[in-house]
């Protein structure tokens, strides 16, 4: 651990010192799955005076990090939103809740790297989607912004995705049929399983690379948390196996 130290004058003879641990703010807290809190510091950090001004900074980083995440968030839902192609409100409703979610899953990340939109379409229309890469000077003409990184360009992928099914009044089938699209899009192409790769420990990445399309599919929609939907819509729709 590196100190840096400050010697302020207050006086021709005395001086106080004040020290700065580059340390400083790095103590974080993890939520385990079975409720309990675990707090991950160094060694050096039980003997520390600032350890509570320290765990203080910690959080209150962490706290303005996922602000910033969610404000990302949600404009990104935003533009998805503006930019596709959506006929009913029922399913606008429902895709508002799906990204909502997909975003806050423990696979969330890779949607920063997508641009997903959504064209409800006739029944009768032939159903496929559509994968473009894209990079981020095309995403800011998309949508109208600058290039915040301003250095090298950030690869996007434009996924546009239609819907041709939906279930009126049947609002879980409906959040189960987008979760089974968007999944299905990932687990099909090849870019979208390196993504999701990217993503996962080596356990379940060696468990992925062996699933078919199909598994990878259902597997997507239960890690996202849309399992209950997903049963929802086999009740409506009787899929094949």
């Amino acid at each position: 651990m590196i100190w840096s130290i400050e010697e302020i004058g207050l006086g021709s003879k005395e001086k106080n010192r004040v020290v700065i641990k580059d340390c400083f703010g790095s103590i974080r807290e993890t939520l385990l799955n079975n409720g309990q809190t675990v707090t991950q510091s160094k060694q050096e950090c039980r003997n520390c005076e600032e350890i509570r001004d320290c765990l203080r900074t910690s959080k209150q980083i962490e706290e303005e990090s996922k602000e910033k995440d969610e404000l990302r968030k949600q404009n990104l839902i935003a533009k998805i939103i503006d930019l596709s192609h959506i006929t009913s409100n029922e399913i606008a409703s429902c895709l508002l809740e799906f990204l909502s979610r997909i975003y806050s899953s423990p696979l969330g990340m890779i949607f920063f790297k997508n641009l997903l939109l959504f064209c409800e379409v006739p029944r009768n229309s032939s159903s496929f989607t559509l994968t473009l890469p894209i990079t981020q000077t095309t995403m800011d003409l998309i949508c109208g912004e600058e290039n915040e990184a301003g250095n090298a360009e950030e690869a996007f992928t434009l996924r546009i995705i239609l819907l041709q099914k939906s279930f009126p009044n049947q609002t879980k089938a409906n959040m189960g049929m987008v979760a089974y699209e968007v999944a299905r899009v990932f687990a099909s192409d090849d870019l979208g399983v390196k993504q999701i790769l990217e993503t996962l420990s080596e356990f379940e990445s060696n468990l992925f690379k062996k699933m078919n399309v199909e598994r990878r599919t259902h597997w997507l929609i239960e890690k996202w948390g849309f399992l209950d939907e997903f049963e929802a819509l086999k009740k409506e729709m009787p899929m094949e196996k």
